[in-house]
Protein backbone atom coordinates (compact mmCIF):
# COMPACT_ATOMS: atom_id res chain seq x y z
CA UNK A 1 0.00 0.00 0.00
CA UNK A 2 2.75 2.43 0.76
CA UNK A 3 5.02 1.69 -2.90
CA UNK A 4 1.62 2.74 -4.65
CA UNK A 5 0.90 5.70 -2.21
CA UNK A 6 4.75 6.83 -3.39
CA UNK A 7 4.23 5.37 -6.67
CA UNK A 8 -0.11 7.20 -7.62
CA UNK A 9 -0.70 9.41 -4.75
CA UNK A 10 -3.78 8.56 -1.86
CA UNK A 11 -6.65 7.40 -4.66
CA UNK A 12 -3.88 4.46 -5.74
CA UNK A 13 -3.11 3.99 -1.83
CA UNK A 14 -6.55 4.04 -1.23
CA UNK A 15 -7.54 1.04 -3.94
CA UNK A 16 -4.64 -1.08 -2.33
CA UNK A 17 -5.56 -0.81 1.01
CA UNK A 18 -8.73 -1.61 0.40
CA UNK A 19 -7.54 -5.45 -1.73
CA UNK A 20 -5.25 -5.75 1.49
CA UNK A 21 -8.40 -5.40 4.10
CA UNK A 22 -9.98 -7.70 1.75
CA UNK A 23 -7.51 -10.07 1.59
CA UNK A 24 -7.63 -9.71 5.49
CA UNK A 25 -11.24 -9.73 5.79
CA UNK A 26 -11.32 -13.49 3.32
CA UNK A 27 -8.10 -14.69 5.07
CA UNK A 28 -9.69 -14.58 8.69
CA UNK A 29 -13.01 -16.03 7.46
CA UNK A 30 -10.79 -19.10 6.16
CA UNK A 31 -10.03 -19.06 9.77
CA UNK A 32 -13.05 -19.26 11.12
CA UNK A 33 -12.20 -15.73 12.69
CA UNK A 34 -15.00 -13.79 11.88
CA UNK A 35 -16.03 -12.85 15.14
CA UNK A 36 -12.62 -11.19 14.97
CA UNK A 37 -13.30 -8.53 12.48
CA UNK A 38 -15.44 -6.60 14.55
CA UNK A 39 -12.91 -5.56 17.42
CA UNK A 40 -9.42 -6.53 15.69
CA UNK A 41 -8.87 -6.93 12.07
CA UNK A 42 -11.84 -4.07 10.80
CA UNK A 43 -10.21 -1.80 12.98
CA UNK A 44 -6.59 -2.66 11.43
CA UNK A 45 -8.29 -2.15 8.14
CA UNK A 46 -9.32 0.92 8.93
CA UNK A 47 -5.98 2.09 10.36
CA UNK A 48 -4.39 1.30 6.97
CA UNK A 49 -7.01 2.90 5.13
CA UNK A 50 -6.35 6.05 6.46
CA UNK A 51 -2.66 5.55 6.63
CA UNK A 52 -2.45 4.82 2.54
CA UNK A 53 -4.63 7.81 2.12
CA UNK A 54 -2.89 10.03 4.86
CA UNK A 55 0.21 9.37 3.58
CA UNK A 56 -0.51 9.16 -0.82
CA UNK A 57 -2.50 12.59 0.33
CA UNK A 58 1.00 14.45 1.44
CA UNK A 59 2.98 12.78 -1.38
CA UNK A 60 0.83 14.55 -3.84
CA UNK A 61 0.74 17.45 -2.01
CA UNK A 62 4.55 17.61 -2.26
CA UNK A 63 4.14 16.81 -5.52
CA UNK A 64 2.49 19.58 -6.55
CA UNK A 65 4.02 21.79 -4.76
CA UNK A 66 7.50 21.05 -6.16
CA UNK A 67 5.83 21.42 -9.68
CA UNK A 68 4.20 24.62 -8.39
CA UNK A 69 7.66 26.33 -7.29
CA UNK A 70 9.67 24.84 -10.57
CA UNK A 71 6.92 26.90 -12.45
CA UNK A 72 7.41 30.18 -10.17
CA UNK A 73 11.27 29.92 -10.81
CA UNK A 74 10.75 29.46 -14.60
CA UNK A 75 8.47 32.53 -14.36
CA UNK A 76 10.94 34.52 -12.32
CA UNK A 77 13.59 33.45 -14.71
CA UNK A 78 11.53 34.72 -17.76
CA UNK A 79 10.44 37.88 -15.83
CA UNK A 80 13.87 38.74 -15.39
CA UNK A 81 15.20 37.52 -18.83
CA UNK A 82 12.36 40.07 -20.44
CA UNK A 83 13.45 42.90 -18.19
CA UNK A 84 17.27 42.43 -18.95
CA UNK A 85 16.03 42.17 -22.64
CA UNK A 86 13.71 45.95 -22.12
CA UNK A 87 17.08 47.68 -20.58
CA UNK A 88 18.75 46.93 -23.47
CA UNK A 89 16.19 47.36 -25.64
CA UNK A 90 15.67 50.89 -23.89
CA UNK A 91 18.90 51.61 -24.31
CA UNK A 92 19.62 51.01 -27.92
CA UNK A 93 15.88 51.21 -30.11
CA UNK A 94 13.83 53.28 -27.70
CA UNK A 95 16.65 55.61 -27.24
CA UNK A 96 17.11 56.22 -30.85
CA UNK A 97 13.56 56.49 -31.76
CA UNK A 98 13.37 58.88 -29.15
CA UNK A 99 16.26 61.26 -30.60
CA UNK A 100 14.52 61.12 -34.21
CA UNK A 101 11.77 62.49 -32.44
CA UNK A 102 12.72 65.32 -30.83
CA UNK A 103 15.72 66.46 -33.89
CA UNK A 104 12.53 65.63 -36.60
CA UNK A 105 10.26 67.88 -34.71
CA UNK A 106 12.81 70.75 -34.14
CA UNK A 107 14.08 70.76 -37.67
CA UNK A 108 10.28 70.75 -38.86
CA UNK A 109 9.67 70.28 -42.62
CA UNK A 110 9.84 66.13 -43.65
CA UNK A 111 11.59 65.54 -41.08
CA UNK A 112 8.82 66.27 -39.03
CA UNK A 113 7.10 63.90 -40.69
CA UNK A 114 9.74 61.15 -39.90
CA UNK A 115 9.44 62.37 -36.04
CA UNK A 116 5.82 61.56 -35.92
CA UNK A 117 6.19 58.21 -37.06
CA UNK A 118 9.31 57.56 -34.88
CA UNK A 119 7.21 59.08 -31.93
CA UNK A 120 4.58 56.07 -33.26
CA UNK A 121 7.19 53.53 -33.21
CA UNK A 122 8.30 54.18 -30.00
CA UNK A 123 5.24 54.52 -28.48
CA UNK A 124 3.89 50.82 -29.75
CA UNK A 125 7.28 49.28 -29.01
CA UNK A 126 7.26 50.91 -25.27
CA UNK A 127 3.60 49.21 -25.16
CA UNK A 128 5.08 45.94 -26.21
CA UNK A 129 7.40 45.58 -23.79
CA UNK A 130 5.46 46.64 -20.80
CA UNK A 131 3.13 44.04 -21.31
CA UNK A 132 5.45 41.61 -20.48
CA UNK A 133 6.83 43.47 -17.23
CA UNK A 134 3.60 45.41 -15.98
CA UNK A 135 3.85 49.16 -14.95
CA UNK A 136 7.18 50.73 -15.02
CA UNK A 137 8.71 54.43 -14.44
CA UNK A 138 9.85 57.38 -16.41
CA UNK A 139 11.88 57.38 -19.21
CA UNK A 140 15.61 57.83 -19.58
CA UNK A 141 16.94 60.42 -22.04
CA UNK A 142 18.31 59.85 -25.49
CA UNK A 143 21.99 59.00 -25.29
CA UNK A 144 22.11 56.19 -22.96
CA UNK A 145 25.90 54.89 -22.31
CA UNK A 146 26.06 51.80 -23.43
CA UNK A 147 27.60 49.29 -20.64
CA UNK A 148 30.60 47.87 -20.63
CA UNK A 149 31.44 44.66 -21.71
CA UNK A 150 32.13 42.70 -18.26
CA UNK A 151 35.07 40.35 -18.53
CA UNK A 152 34.95 36.90 -19.62
CA UNK A 153 34.25 35.91 -15.40
CA UNK A 154 31.46 37.84 -14.47
CA UNK A 155 32.51 37.25 -11.01
CA UNK A 156 36.00 38.28 -11.78
CA UNK A 157 36.99 42.05 -9.71
CA UNK A 158 36.82 45.01 -11.44
CA UNK A 159 37.89 48.14 -10.74
CA UNK A 160 34.77 50.44 -11.25
CA UNK A 161 36.48 53.81 -11.41
CA UNK A 162 38.00 52.52 -15.26
CA UNK A 163 34.38 52.33 -16.35
CA UNK A 164 33.08 55.44 -14.64
CA UNK A 165 35.74 57.44 -16.17
CA UNK A 166 34.49 57.66 -19.83
CA UNK A 167 31.26 59.07 -18.42
CA UNK A 168 32.94 62.50 -17.16
CA UNK A 169 33.36 65.34 -19.35
CA UNK A 170 33.52 69.32 -19.43
CA UNK A 171 30.00 69.25 -18.20
CA UNK A 172 29.87 65.82 -15.61
CA UNK A 173 32.63 66.32 -12.51
CA UNK A 174 34.05 63.01 -11.14
CA UNK A 175 34.84 62.69 -7.62
CA UNK A 176 35.93 59.14 -6.77
CA UNK A 177 38.78 57.47 -4.47
CA UNK A 178 42.63 56.70 -5.19
CA UNK A 179 42.64 53.64 -4.63
CA UNK A 180 40.81 50.57 -6.37
CA UNK A 181 37.25 50.04 -6.61
CA UNK A 182 36.83 46.78 -6.68
CA UNK A 183 32.88 44.66 -7.96
CA UNK A 184 32.46 41.95 -9.44
CA UNK A 185 32.81 42.59 -13.04
CA UNK A 186 28.92 42.27 -13.99
CA UNK A 187 28.19 44.11 -10.98
CA UNK A 188 30.72 46.77 -12.00
CA UNK A 189 29.43 46.86 -15.44
CA UNK A 190 25.61 47.02 -14.49
CA UNK A 191 26.05 49.68 -11.48
CA UNK A 192 28.14 51.75 -14.49
CA UNK A 193 25.46 51.38 -17.07
CA UNK A 194 22.76 52.72 -14.43
CA UNK A 195 24.75 55.77 -13.74
CA UNK A 196 24.91 56.64 -17.61
CA UNK A 197 21.01 56.22 -17.86
CA UNK A 198 21.01 58.75 -14.57
CA UNK A 199 23.17 61.10 -16.56
CA UNK A 200 21.39 60.81 -19.63
CA UNK A 201 17.86 62.03 -17.65
CA UNK A 202 20.24 64.78 -16.55
CA UNK A 203 20.52 65.51 -20.44
CA UNK A 204 17.43 65.11 -21.75
CA UNK A 205 15.23 66.73 -18.75
CA UNK A 206 17.63 69.12 -17.69
CA UNK A 207 19.28 69.76 -20.50
CA UNK A 208 22.66 69.41 -23.05
CA UNK A 209 24.72 71.47 -20.75
CA UNK A 210 23.34 70.94 -17.51
CA UNK A 211 26.02 70.35 -15.29
CA UNK A 212 26.32 66.94 -12.97
CA UNK A 213 28.36 65.64 -10.19
CA UNK A 214 29.17 61.82 -9.61
CA UNK A 215 30.64 61.04 -6.53
CA UNK A 216 31.88 57.29 -6.10
CA UNK A 217 31.79 56.12 -2.08
CA UNK A 218 33.84 52.56 -1.79
CA UNK A 219 32.48 51.63 2.06
CA UNK A 220 33.28 48.44 3.60
CA UNK A 221 30.35 46.81 2.91
CA UNK A 222 28.72 48.58 0.12
CA UNK A 223 29.50 51.13 -3.18
CA UNK A 224 27.93 53.98 -3.28
CA UNK A 225 27.76 55.94 -6.54
CA UNK A 226 25.56 59.51 -6.45
CA UNK A 227 24.47 61.11 -9.57
CA UNK A 228 23.66 65.10 -8.65
CA UNK A 229 22.37 67.41 -11.13
CA UNK A 230 21.48 71.48 -10.31
CA UNK A 231 18.14 71.15 -12.63
CA UNK A 232 14.54 72.53 -11.55
CA UNK A 233 13.97 69.24 -9.83
CA UNK A 234 10.75 67.41 -10.04
CA UNK A 235 7.30 66.31 -8.20
CA UNK A 236 7.89 62.70 -6.60
CA UNK A 237 4.79 61.81 -8.18
CA UNK A 238 5.65 62.54 -11.90
CA UNK A 239 7.92 59.10 -11.43
CA UNK A 240 3.62 57.22 -10.87
CA UNK A 241 2.40 59.06 -13.65
CA UNK A 242 5.60 58.26 -15.89
CA UNK A 243 5.21 54.56 -14.62
CA UNK A 244 1.70 54.22 -16.22
CA UNK A 245 2.74 55.14 -19.49
CA UNK A 246 4.94 52.47 -19.35
CA UNK A 247 8.03 54.44 -19.55
CA UNK A 248 11.63 52.36 -18.60
CA UNK A 249 14.05 54.65 -17.58
CA UNK A 250 14.14 54.32 -13.72
CA UNK A 251 12.44 51.28 -13.54
CA UNK A 252 14.60 49.41 -15.35
CA UNK A 253 17.40 51.12 -16.36
CA UNK A 254 18.41 52.23 -12.84
CA UNK A 255 16.29 50.45 -10.81
CA UNK A 256 16.10 47.15 -12.69
CA UNK A 257 19.83 46.80 -12.56
CA UNK A 258 20.13 47.65 -8.60
CA UNK A 259 17.38 45.30 -8.19
CA UNK A 260 19.46 42.40 -10.23
CA UNK A 261 22.50 43.43 -8.17
CA UNK A 262 20.58 43.06 -4.57
CA UNK A 263 21.66 46.68 -4.44
CA UNK A 264 18.59 50.19 -4.43
CA UNK A 265 18.30 52.90 -6.34
CA UNK A 266 16.90 55.79 -4.47
CA UNK A 267 15.66 59.02 -6.06
CA UNK A 268 15.65 62.37 -4.01
CA UNK A 269 14.17 65.37 -5.45
CA UNK A 270 12.47 68.63 -4.93
CA UNK A 271 10.87 71.35 -7.37
CA UNK A 272 13.89 73.95 -7.35
CA UNK A 273 16.71 71.54 -5.50
CA UNK A 274 17.37 69.45 -8.18
CA UNK A 275 17.39 65.65 -8.19
CA UNK A 276 20.27 63.27 -6.37
CA UNK A 277 20.30 59.44 -7.58
CA UNK A 278 22.14 57.23 -4.62
CA UNK A 279 22.94 53.85 -6.46
CA UNK A 280 24.13 51.16 -3.52
CA UNK A 281 25.57 47.89 -3.97
CA UNK A 282 26.11 45.81 -1.77
CA UNK A 283 29.89 43.91 -1.61
CA UNK A 284 29.14 40.87 0.64
CA UNK A 285 26.34 39.64 -1.80
CA UNK A 286 28.40 40.50 -4.61
CA UNK A 287 31.40 38.35 -3.24
CA UNK A 288 29.10 35.68 -2.12
CA UNK A 289 27.09 34.97 -5.26
CA UNK A 290 29.08 32.19 -7.80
Amino acid sequence: MLGFAAYGGWLPAAVAGVVVGVANVIEAGKRGQVGKLDSSNLHNIVLLLLAGVAIGFVIDLARKSEETLARALEIQAATRERERLARDIHDGVLQVLSLVKRRGTELGGEAAEIAALAGEQEVALRRLITSGLGPTAPTAPARVARPVEAAVDPGAPQDLRSLLAPLSDPRVSLAQPGTAVLLPAQAATELAAAVGAALDNVRRHVGEQAQAWILVEDEPDAVIVSVRDEGPGFDPARLAEAEREGRLGVSQSIRGRLRDLGGSAEIFSAAGQGTEVELRVPKQRQQSRP
